[in-house]
Protein backbone atom coordinates (compact mmCIF):
# COMPACT_ATOMS: atom_id res chain seq x y z
CA UNK A 1 0.00 0.00 0.00
CA UNK A 2 3.08 2.51 1.27
CA UNK A 3 4.44 1.77 -2.51
CA UNK A 4 1.29 2.51 -4.26
CA UNK A 5 0.57 5.69 -2.06
CA UNK A 6 4.14 7.04 -3.22
CA UNK A 7 3.30 6.68 -6.86
CA UNK A 8 -0.03 8.36 -6.50
CA UNK A 9 1.88 11.45 -4.35
CA UNK A 10 4.55 11.22 -7.36
CA UNK A 11 1.51 11.25 -10.08
CA UNK A 12 0.06 13.86 -8.17
CA UNK A 13 2.61 16.31 -7.92
CA UNK A 14 3.71 15.49 -11.64
CA UNK A 15 -0.14 16.70 -12.86
CA UNK A 16 -0.24 19.78 -10.37
CA UNK A 17 3.68 20.99 -11.73
CA UNK A 18 2.38 20.47 -15.34
CA UNK A 19 -1.08 22.79 -14.67
CA UNK A 20 1.14 25.14 -12.99
CA UNK A 21 3.89 25.76 -16.08
CA UNK A 22 1.09 25.70 -18.30
CA UNK A 23 -1.54 28.14 -16.60
CA UNK A 24 1.50 30.44 -15.06
CA UNK A 25 5.10 30.02 -17.47
CA UNK A 26 4.81 27.86 -20.38
CA UNK A 27 1.85 27.60 -22.82
CA UNK A 28 1.75 25.55 -26.10
CA UNK A 29 -0.70 26.99 -29.16
CA UNK A 30 -0.84 25.39 -32.51
CA UNK A 31 -0.65 28.24 -35.42
CA UNK A 32 -3.69 27.56 -38.05
CA UNK A 33 -3.28 29.75 -40.79
CA UNK A 34 -0.70 31.70 -42.44
CA UNK A 35 -1.13 35.45 -41.23
CA UNK A 36 2.54 35.17 -39.63
CA UNK A 37 4.28 33.94 -42.60
CA UNK A 38 7.01 33.57 -43.05
CA UNK A 39 8.25 33.76 -38.83
CA UNK A 40 5.04 31.81 -38.19
CA UNK A 41 3.27 28.90 -40.57
CA UNK A 42 0.12 27.09 -40.83
CA UNK A 43 0.80 23.78 -38.59
CA UNK A 44 3.35 25.51 -36.28
CA UNK A 45 3.32 24.21 -32.80
CA UNK A 46 4.60 27.05 -30.56
CA UNK A 47 5.89 27.77 -26.88
CA UNK A 48 4.37 31.02 -25.53
CA UNK A 49 6.31 32.27 -22.61
CA UNK A 50 3.39 33.68 -20.01
CA UNK A 51 6.41 35.09 -17.84
CA UNK A 52 7.71 37.65 -20.23
CA UNK A 53 5.67 40.61 -18.91
CA UNK A 54 5.73 39.92 -15.79
CA UNK A 55 5.03 36.88 -13.07
CA UNK A 56 1.09 35.93 -12.52
CA UNK A 57 0.73 35.14 -8.40
CA UNK A 58 -1.08 31.88 -8.49
CA UNK A 59 -5.28 31.73 -7.51
CA UNK A 60 -4.96 36.00 -8.18
CA UNK A 61 -5.54 38.71 -10.57
CA UNK A 62 -1.91 40.37 -9.77
CA UNK A 63 1.13 40.07 -11.86
CA UNK A 64 4.41 41.15 -10.37
CA UNK A 65 8.09 42.30 -12.12
CA UNK A 66 5.70 43.20 -15.19
CA UNK A 67 7.39 44.21 -18.06
CA UNK A 68 5.92 46.24 -21.30
CA UNK A 69 5.95 44.51 -25.00
CA UNK A 70 8.71 45.50 -26.84
CA UNK A 71 8.36 46.66 -30.13
CA UNK A 72 8.82 43.54 -32.63
CA UNK A 73 7.46 41.04 -30.06
CA UNK A 74 5.30 37.83 -31.92
CA UNK A 75 3.32 37.94 -28.97
CA UNK A 76 -0.37 35.71 -28.22
CA UNK A 77 -3.21 37.44 -26.62
CA UNK A 78 -7.02 37.59 -26.43
CA UNK A 79 -9.58 40.04 -27.93
CA UNK A 80 -12.67 41.43 -26.15
CA UNK A 81 -14.78 40.60 -28.82
CA UNK A 82 -13.64 37.20 -28.69
CA UNK A 83 -12.09 36.05 -25.10
CA UNK A 84 -11.56 32.56 -25.65
CA UNK A 85 -9.41 33.07 -28.90
CA UNK A 86 -6.55 33.60 -29.13
CA UNK A 87 -4.05 35.20 -31.84
CA UNK A 88 -0.94 35.59 -32.75
CA UNK A 89 0.49 39.25 -33.72
CA UNK A 90 3.58 41.32 -34.22
CA UNK A 91 4.03 44.33 -31.89
CA UNK A 92 4.48 47.51 -34.48
CA UNK A 93 3.53 50.42 -32.45
CA UNK A 94 3.56 51.35 -28.52
CA UNK A 95 2.10 53.83 -26.56
CA UNK A 96 1.96 57.56 -27.81
CA UNK A 97 3.66 56.11 -31.40
CA UNK A 98 1.67 57.80 -34.70
CA UNK A 99 1.27 54.39 -36.87
CA UNK A 100 0.40 55.18 -40.56
CA UNK A 101 0.45 52.74 -43.87
CA UNK A 102 1.22 54.36 -46.79
CA UNK A 103 0.79 51.96 -50.05
CA UNK A 104 1.54 49.31 -47.89
CA UNK A 105 4.59 50.56 -45.96
CA UNK A 106 5.03 51.66 -42.60
CA UNK A 107 5.50 55.12 -41.22
CA UNK A 108 5.94 55.22 -37.65
CA UNK A 109 6.21 58.90 -35.46
CA UNK A 110 6.63 60.48 -39.17
CA UNK A 111 9.86 58.30 -39.91
CA UNK A 112 9.39 55.57 -42.74
CA UNK A 113 9.83 51.79 -42.25
CA UNK A 114 12.88 50.86 -44.33
CA UNK A 115 12.32 47.63 -46.85
CA UNK A 116 14.48 45.52 -48.74
CA UNK A 117 13.50 42.74 -51.40
CA UNK A 118 15.10 39.16 -50.30
CA UNK A 119 16.47 37.19 -52.30
CA UNK A 120 13.98 33.85 -53.22
CA UNK A 121 13.81 31.40 -51.22
CA UNK A 122 11.10 29.04 -51.55
CA UNK A 123 10.38 27.63 -47.29
CA UNK A 124 9.53 31.61 -46.71
CA UNK A 125 7.83 32.26 -49.70
CA UNK A 126 4.27 31.13 -49.58
CA UNK A 127 4.40 31.88 -53.76
CA UNK A 128 6.79 33.50 -55.49
CA UNK A 129 4.55 34.64 -58.39
CA UNK A 130 2.12 36.78 -56.40
CA UNK A 131 4.34 37.71 -53.21
CA UNK A 132 7.47 38.87 -52.67
CA UNK A 133 9.25 38.82 -48.83
CA UNK A 134 11.11 41.75 -47.51
CA UNK A 135 12.98 42.49 -44.71
CA UNK A 136 11.28 45.26 -42.69
CA UNK A 137 13.59 47.76 -40.32
CA UNK A 138 13.02 50.82 -38.22
CA UNK A 139 15.95 51.82 -36.20
CA UNK A 140 17.21 49.00 -34.07
CA UNK A 141 14.41 46.67 -34.61
CA UNK A 142 13.90 44.17 -38.21
CA UNK A 143 11.49 41.38 -39.17
CA UNK A 144 10.34 39.83 -42.55
CA UNK A 145 6.73 40.57 -44.25
CA UNK A 146 5.05 39.35 -47.06
CA UNK A 147 3.70 41.29 -49.80
CA UNK A 148 1.50 40.67 -52.94
CA UNK A 149 2.85 42.11 -55.99
CA UNK A 150 -0.55 43.70 -57.02
CA UNK A 151 -1.17 47.44 -56.33
CA UNK A 152 -3.35 48.51 -53.64
CA UNK A 153 -4.56 50.52 -51.95
CA UNK A 154 -3.09 50.06 -48.64
CA UNK A 155 -3.54 53.18 -46.83
CA UNK A 156 -4.06 53.25 -42.95
CA UNK A 157 -4.33 55.99 -40.15
CA UNK A 158 -2.65 57.61 -39.24
CA UNK A 159 -3.77 57.15 -35.12
CA UNK A 160 -1.89 57.29 -31.98
CA UNK A 161 -1.77 53.72 -29.72
CA UNK A 162 -3.30 54.83 -26.71
CA UNK A 163 -1.69 54.55 -23.14
CA UNK A 164 -1.21 50.84 -21.87
CA UNK A 165 -2.04 49.67 -25.52
CA UNK A 166 -0.44 47.76 -28.58
CA UNK A 167 -0.68 48.24 -32.42
CA UNK A 168 -0.26 44.69 -33.71
CA UNK A 169 0.01 43.53 -37.44
CA UNK A 170 0.33 40.29 -39.18
CA UNK A 171 3.83 39.27 -40.87
CA UNK A 172 1.68 38.25 -44.35
CA UNK A 173 0.14 42.02 -44.92
CA UNK A 174 -2.41 41.20 -47.07
CA UNK A 175 -3.75 37.98 -45.20
CA UNK A 176 -3.87 39.42 -41.88
CA UNK A 177 -6.41 40.59 -39.84
CA UNK A 178 -5.12 42.75 -37.23
CA UNK A 179 -5.01 46.31 -35.40
CA UNK A 180 -5.76 48.08 -38.85
CA UNK A 181 -9.22 46.27 -38.41
CA UNK A 182 -10.20 46.01 -35.28
CA UNK A 183 -8.24 48.75 -33.31
CA UNK A 184 -4.79 48.45 -30.83
CA UNK A 185 -5.36 46.09 -27.83
CA UNK A 186 -4.78 46.46 -24.06
CA UNK A 187 -1.53 45.02 -22.72
CA UNK A 188 -3.80 43.37 -20.18
CA UNK A 189 -4.69 41.13 -22.53
CA UNK A 190 -1.27 40.29 -24.04
CA UNK A 191 -0.93 36.66 -22.28
CA UNK A 192 2.73 35.67 -23.58
CA UNK A 193 5.74 36.39 -26.23
CA UNK A 194 5.97 33.29 -28.64
CA UNK A 195 9.87 31.84 -27.88
CA UNK A 196 10.01 28.52 -29.96
CA UNK A 197 8.95 26.12 -32.36
CA UNK A 198 8.54 22.71 -31.03
CA UNK A 199 7.06 21.21 -33.65
CA UNK A 200 6.02 21.50 -37.04
CA UNK A 201 3.70 19.91 -39.65
CA UNK A 202 3.10 20.43 -43.48
CA UNK A 203 -0.48 19.39 -44.23
CA UNK A 204 0.04 20.64 -48.11
CA UNK A 205 2.51 17.28 -48.26
CA UNK A 206 0.84 14.00 -47.05
CA UNK A 207 2.38 10.94 -46.95
CA UNK A 208 0.58 7.12 -46.10
CA UNK A 209 -2.10 7.36 -48.83
CA UNK A 210 -2.29 11.09 -48.38
CA UNK A 211 -3.60 11.05 -44.95
CA UNK A 212 -0.32 12.46 -42.73
CA UNK A 213 1.34 15.67 -42.98
CA UNK A 214 5.02 15.70 -43.09
CA UNK A 215 7.41 17.59 -40.40
CA UNK A 216 8.92 20.32 -41.66
CA UNK A 217 12.50 19.16 -39.62
CA UNK A 218 14.23 22.52 -40.50
CA UNK A 219 11.61 24.39 -37.89
CA UNK A 220 11.60 21.65 -34.86
CA UNK A 221 12.79 23.55 -31.97
CA UNK A 222 13.90 26.36 -33.72
CA UNK A 223 13.43 30.04 -31.83
CA UNK A 224 11.01 32.59 -33.30
CA UNK A 225 12.43 36.40 -34.16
Amino acid sequence: MTRWREYFLTLLAAVLFALVVRTYMVTAYKVPTGSMQPALKAGDFIFSSRISYGIQIPFAQKKIDTAFPTRGDLVVFSYSNQPDVNYVKRVVGLPGDRVQIRQGRLILNEEPFTYEKLPLDKTDNPNSEMFDVFEEKYKDSSWRVIFQKQDKDKDFGPIVVPPGEVFLLGDNRDASDDSRYWGTVPASQVLGKVVLIWLSLDWQKKWGGNRYPSVRWSRVFSPVH
